[in-house]
């Protein structure tokens, strides 16, 4: 009941910023509200009413009339959204194509200025059908600090030289550089590849999102009797899979470097410890996407674990976990295998990291500080340096596996804070938490990643069946579409980054 009472009061509040026109604080709490409750359809009608985008109000009052289809209020607003900004046709041509040049004597264009004017005002006669339907038709002051902020669906970013490894330089860091200790390792088997995969050159936006087959995916996938996981390759839809690596030899979470050219993996592998005896431990190894032959071990920590490797935007520098030091914590590296140092050392379990496009944090999921509940864990931010660490998300259960759109702009994540696994979209300072998957009956969501062109998150789910496999989501949770049919349980997979 304290809950419902704490949701109520929120609503309530969000409401009331909403009529004083308090954009910002309205939209915070009625996401709240609809993050806990994603039926309640009086906070998506309020939530509508202050949206910031004409996508986004669109977004909301569909799902109101998801909840209810008899909403009239939200079907009189969707029609008016329709006659100003209609859905793009699948088959209409891209505008520049349309668009006849202006003869000489032709009178000049409207000022594209004027059409944001016109937009903006139909944003604020949209949110007063809406806010007026909500408060019995009384009249309400519009908001003249109203603006509309178009997500753009697609940001490609400019070029940017490939750093040179001989050159490089090691993140600047205050704490001491760790010795890997002194073990006689047996590597597995060497094996052929059978694919030469090469970075897609990424092709200008169109209206239309690409298909799934337009990417190549890479997954660890463990099928029945095996002892380890192998490696395969496939469009990214599943089809035309192909085995690239043998479970004998064992991998794990794989990870593309955002140049496109080598892939990090984790293999377990056998050493003779310091007394004489067998050690089996998982290392992290580098191999060219085109010769996975030639795979080289990077790490000899001989932990109990190491896993989720991320690299950074300039593919030399990783970071992933390992727990050798007794628990969890994310560990610095570069691809050469120098530069090993620790990046957190706290009595809690750090996982998950994921490297930021522009390369200024690291986010990763952790239960350090005291978290009530133990075991929790909510996502935070650390600077390379390991100098600054900031906590972004806070919610009664746990949220974990952050993963970043490709311009930046957007995180993804998976969280339990509703009862099972689902998968969010937020901000990156942790803001407008936004649930992706809302009717997923109760299956269990996780390890999502944004596609190759920034326009779906792809998650692993048992939402038709007890073996995982991979979905797609757009990023206004309104569609989701099944992408593999495959025997193995997939337990990590990768996209081939586009090249740029």
């Amino acid at each position: 009941m304290a809950a419902n009472r704490s949701a109520d009061e929120r609503l309530k509040a969000g409401i009331e910023a909403a009529r004083q026109g308090d954009r910002a604080n309205a939209q915070k709490l009625l996401r709240q509200v609809v993050t806990s409750n994603p039926n309640n359809e009086v906070a998506w009608m309020w939530l509508a009413s202050v949206a910031e985008s004409l996508q986004e109000r669109r977004s909301c009052l569909e799902r109101a009339l998801r909840i209810n289809p008899n909403n009239t209020r939200a079907q009189e607003a969707l029609r008016q959204l329709e006659a100003v900004s209609p859905r793009p046709s699948r088959s209409a041509a891209p505008a520049a194509a349309r668009a006849p040049r202006r003869a000489p004597n032709e009178p000049r264009r409207m000022n594209p200025a004027y059409v944001v004017v016109g937009v903006l005002v139909t944003l604020a006669v949209i949110g007063a059908v809406v806010i007026g339907g909500l408060l019995g038709g009384q009249p309400q002051p519009l908001n003249r600090a109203t603006l509309a902020v178009f997500d753009a669906l697609v940001n490609t970013a400019a070029p940017t030289d490939t750093p040179n490894p001989d050159t490089f330089t090691a993140t600047p860091f205050l704490g001491v550089i760790v010795q890997q200790p002194t073990l006689v390792w047996t590597l597995p088997p060497t094996f052929t590849p059978t694919f030469t995969p090469t970075a897609t050159a990424l092709p200008p936006p169109t209206a239309t999102p690409l298909p799934a087959a337009a990417f190549t995916l890479l997954y660890a996938g463990l099928a029945g009797g095996d002892p380890q996981p192998a490696l395969y390759r496939s469009a990214g839809d599943g089809s035309g899979a192909q085995l690239v690596g043998a479970s004998a030899l064992g991998f794990s979470d794989v990870a593309f470097a955002p140049n496109g050219q080598m892939v990090a993996f984790v293999r377990t592998v056998t050493a003779a410890g310091p007394d004489g005896s067998e050690i089996a431990a998982p290392e992290l190894f580098i191999a060219p996407v085109d010769n996975l032959e030639a795979a080289r071990q990077i790490t000899q920590l001989g932990g109990s674990r190491l896993a989720s490797p991320t690299w950074a935007p300039d593919s030399i520098q990783l970071v992933f976990v390992s727990d050798v030091g007794g628990d969890d914590n994310l560990w610095y590296i570069t691809e050469d295998g120098n530069n090993l140092r620790p990046m957190t050392d706290n009595p809690g379990v750090d996982k998950d990291p994921a490297w930021s496009p522009n390369g200024d944090v690291i986010l990763y999921a952790s239960d350090q500080g005291g978290l009530p509940g133990g075991g929790l864990t909510q996502i935070f931010s650390i600077t390379p340096d390991g100098a600054t660490i900031t906590q972004l998300t806070v919610s009664g259960n746990s949220s974990y596996s952050p993963a970043w759109s490709p311009d930046g702009t957007r995180v993804a994540f998976a969280s339990d804070r509703s009862g099972d696994g689902d998968i969010y979209l937020m901000d990156p300072d942790g803001q407008r938490p936004f649930l992706l998957t809302v009717d997923d009956r109760g299956a269990e969501d996780r390890q999502p990643t944004f596609s190759p062109d920034g326009r779906w998150v792809i998650f692993l789910s048992n939402r038709e069946g007890d073996t995982f496999q991979l979905y797609r989501v757009d990023l206004e949770g309104r569609m989701v579409e099944r992408l593999t049919s495959v025997d193995t349980l997939i337990q990590a997979f990768t996209f081939l980054p586009f090249r740029r």
